[in-house]
């Protein structure tokens, strides 16, 4: 707001906190926001803003610390900035979701890149990490879209070193939360092929709407899609959006406009509203600090770190909410609006309505975007979505989170596909590469599959290639029966060829299974490695 005094504007903001906190425990609370605190926030504002993160009745933080700063050197650690706060944030009331980094130089090559070309640095980083406690640690962010030559067989490797990294920390270690996939596509399919929800906690991934599009952002379908993924793979682990926001455009030096500031705001709430219905247990904000990226502003707060319209509206959000419970489509609403119901765990039904255009919606008790009460009897609803309230809430039991099984001593063995440098499959160009995306291969090819033992126990392991199609064929350069002492890593070369009849450019899968020789039980099979390759 502006006020004059003596001919000089004195402007100033505030926000809108409501009387009704957020639910506690904490893990009924499904609101999170993204800080990067230290590439965004100043140390000597993190315990104000952290506070700030909590009155507005956010329950989780995603943040993140670089790999290279913390481990400069092969066993250097250095986490006490980190670890500062972290405890800053939990002294706040705060779950911390930390993400892994890409690696440090010194343990990437060419052809690994940006992941270490040995994943035992990245297992002994992430227990290091676990070490610490966060509540969660997720094992990547958006690797389908970087620039890199990285492939999805070879991200998959590394979610699986990086999982058995933290579940063998502690008796009870963080959740693991996999990698947050920016996007549904062939990466993230290879990286399902590899069978790497058997390791994981969570899934994750992310939606934003369409950056050309104009006016009011749409909501995009992401939820529904990854939820339908997940059904097909048969996961039973909960499923987090963990980055949602809108791409509101910034000249640099500037603040959002007004106009642009209600957008923000309403986005927000629909995003939410939307994402929760379709079944997202948790779903963080990008971001909650100020940010200004590439023309594009995301943050919370203004330059001055001073609360946008947007802040207020997730604090009415959490608060009216609260755990968040959804019930489905909201029924009986005029033609035109749209809405969800949610049982707020408190005995309320509390449905959110918008519309493309102002129409009349009757009820008892309501509420504005801010959180205002509104006048009881009709109330308008139009693009600034509305809270309706009324008693009753309808909360069926909760579903318990599937328990963590130990993972087996095959599940400890990880494969991953070696290939040269020269082989490298094509950059991703931030995820609209066209086809193919595979290793290019010559007519031969020479390579190896290494043999990862993270267990605590040397064991043989046999390892196969499976067939191929178009011509391909993979045979065994030698012993496929090898040893692998505890912690280690043993190479078995193979040679992939194509045939006469072998298309140029056309991935095709190559799959290599192993099993333990040396193990009675029933569980022998090591998970596969799965890679696609063409020939070039």
């Amino acid at each position: 707001m502006t006020a004059e005094a003596n001919d000089h504007p004195l402007t100033t903001a505030f926000a809108r906190l409501p009387a009704t906190a957020a639910p506690t425990p904490d893990s009924a609370n499904p609101f999170g926001v993204n800080l990067w605190a230290t590439s965004l926030l100043p140390p000597s504002r993190l315990p104000e803003f952290a506070s700030a993160i909590r009155d507005m009745g956010a329950a989780w933080i995603r943040d993140g610390q670089s790999w290279p700063a913390v481990e400069p050197a092969p066993g250097a650690y250095d986490t006490a900035h980190h670890d500062r706060r972290t405890r800053t944030l939990r002294a706040h009331g705060l779950s911390v979701l930390d993400v892994l980094s890409p690696a440090p130089e010194w343990a990437m090559t060419d052809a690994s890149l940006p992941l270490p070309a040995d994943l035992r640095h990245a297992y002994r980083y992430a227990r290091r990490l676990a070490a610490a406690r966060p509540e969660a640690l997720q094992l990547s962010n958006e690797p389908d879209v970087d620039t890199t030559f990285s492939t999805g067989d070879a991200h998959a490797a590394f979610v699986k070193a990086t999982a058995l990294g933290i579940r063998d920390a502690a008796d009870r270690p963080p959740l693991v939360v996999l990698p947050g996939f920016a996007q549904s596509g062939p990466f993230q399919d290879l990286v399902l092929a590899n069978d790497v929800v058997r390791y994981a906690d969570v899934w994750a991934f992310h939606g934003y709407p369409d950056p050309t599009e104009e006016g009011e952002p749409t909501v995009p379908g992401a939820s529904e899609e990854q939820h339908a993924l997940a059904r097909r793979h048969r996961a039973s682990v909960p499923l987090w959006m963990t980055e949602c926001g809108a791409f509101l455009t910034a000249r640099p030096g500037r603040d959002l406009t007004h106009a642009q500031q209600g957008r923000q705001a309403r986005y927000l709430v629909r995003s939410f509203v939307e994402g929760l219905a379709a079944g997202n247990t948790r779903q963080f904000w990008f971001a909650a600090p100020p940010l200004h990226d590439d023309g594009v502003y995301f943050g919370l707060f203004d330059r001055d770190f001073a609360p946008l319209p947007a802040y207020s509206a997730f604090a009415a959000l959490t608060s009216l909410l609260g755990a968040a419970h959804p019930l489905g489509p909201a029924g009986r609403l005029p033609a035109g609006a749209h809405g969800f119901a949610f049982d707020n765990g408190r005995g309320e039904l509390v449905t959110v309505v918008w519309a493309q255009r102002p129409v009349r919606v009757g009820t008892t008790v309501a509420y504005d975007v801010m959180g205002r009460r509104l006048p009881g009897g009709t109330v308008t609803v139009s693009l600034d979505p509305v809270y309706l309230v009324t008693p009753g809430g309808r909360t069926t039991a909760a579903t318990a989170p599937p328990a963590r099984t130990r993972l087996s001593p095959a599940e400890h063995i990880v494969l991953s596909q070696r290939y040269p440098a020269r082989n490298a499959a094509p950059g991703k160009q931030d995820g609209d590469a066209p086809p193919p995306y595979g290793y290019r291969l010559g007519r031969r090819t020479r390579m190896t599959v290494d043999v990862y033992n993270f267990g605590a126990e040397a064991r043989y392991v046999t390892v196969e290639a499976g067939a191929m199609s178009d011509d391909w064929s993979v045979r065994t350069d030698g012993d496929a029966r090898v040893r692998v002492a505890a912690g280690g890593r043993v190479g078995v070369g193979f040679t992939v060829r194509a045939g006469r009849a072998t298309r140029r450019r056309v991935d095709v899968r190559v799959t290599f299974r192993a099993r333990l020789d040396d193990h009675v039980t029933d569980r022998r099979e090591v998970p596969p490695s799965v890679a696609l390759v063409h020939l070039k």
